[in-house]
């Protein structure tokens, strides 16, 4: 099972993007997303930068794709796009504006989750423009996701860890929140390494904002049910970033489906890992996000 760390979903400084991706060097990851998915507004990697890091990544063994905006609005984001374009990595296109632009480029390009690829059908079309790797929706249950690979034969990358993006908007909520436009930013989403959590009234955890993105507030996480994985089959898990845990969360997920970990000790060790967070899996069992279900639970919720 091919492990992979998604692209960085947060405004960091260069200094905490170089110190992250030192570490993941050295992790278990077979393969690593690098770019700028939710404003190309924010300060942190240049192309420059980007291309740098790539190359050195490659070097230790790691395959490396360049992640796209989410959001293709102007001739800022697709001056970007075209810079990722003409470097020697394949890449993952958020929007179909990408693809568009990688035709007759020679380039692989990689169906982010982005895209919102729900059924067979879409999956078909987009193996048609030479697609031949999938990135599922995080809100995709595990019967559909089998269904579609069943159905297609894809290479299907899951995401299993980490907070995600639930909405995106050409506005910034981060600026919004402080009475500013989009035209008006300094970066300010910087100050918050992992998103502004929002709270119910409550106080129930909801959304974290991020620049023009909200994100899951509790963390995802679907080591427990490693069993279940296996039988869709996908071939790699994604694990989101996060400012100081990936490099073990990357063990924890590897020696559970590698090396015999079990999945209610996985559980537990990431528990402790997160400090006590309260994980969420509900999407994967066809059941709400925000919910969770822990081994007991899971073959009641099952409905294949």
């Amino acid at each position: 099972m091919e492990l992979c760390v998604g692209p960085v979903l947060f405004n960091w400084n260069k200094e905490a993007f170089l110190r992250f991706y030192q570490s993941i060097a050295d992790s278990p990851a077979d393969t690593v997303y690098i770019g700028e998915v939710i404003c190309t507004k924010r300060e942190g990697l240049s192309v420059r930068d980007i291309e740098d890091i790539a190359d050195s990544l490659s070097k230790r063994g790691k395959k490396v794709i360049l992640s796209t905006p989410a959001i293709v609005a102007g001739r800022e984001e697709l001056g970007y796009i075209d810079a990722l374009l003409a470097l020697p990595y394949p890449v993952e296109a958020n929007d179909m504006a990408v693809l568009n632009m990688a035709d007759g480029t020679q380039k692989e390009v990689i169906a982010g989750p982005h895209l919102e690829v729900y059924n067979h059908m879409a999956v078909e079309f987009l193996m048609s423009r030479g697609i031949k790797r999938v990135v599922f929706p995080v809100e995709l249950p595990a019967d559909s996701i089998r269904h579609i690979i069943d159905k297609t034969g894809i290479l299907g990358e899951l995401i299993v860890h980490g907070r995600v993006p639930l909405a995106f908007s050409w506005r910034c909520y981060t600026l919004r929140t402080q009475g500013l436009k989009r035209k008006h930013c300094k970066n300010q989403c910087s100050q918050w390494p992992e998103g502004m959590e929002i709270k119910t009234l409550d106080g129930e955890r909801v959304f974290n904002i991020n620049g023009t993105s909200i994100l899951s507030a509790r963390v995802i996480a679907l080591a427990e049910l490693a069993n279940q994985i296996r039988q869709i089959p996908v071939g790699a898990l994604r694990i989101y970033p996060h400012p100081s845990h990936t490099p073990r969360t990357l063990e924890i997920y590897k020696n559970t489906f590698q090396n015999g970990l079990l999945p209610e000790d996985a559980i537990r060790e990431l528990e402790r890992l997160y400090g006590g967070e309260q994980f969420v899996n509900g999407w994967f069992l066809g059941r709400a996000g925000k919910d969770y279900y822990g081994i007991s639970k899971i073959q009641e919720v099952i409905q294949w």
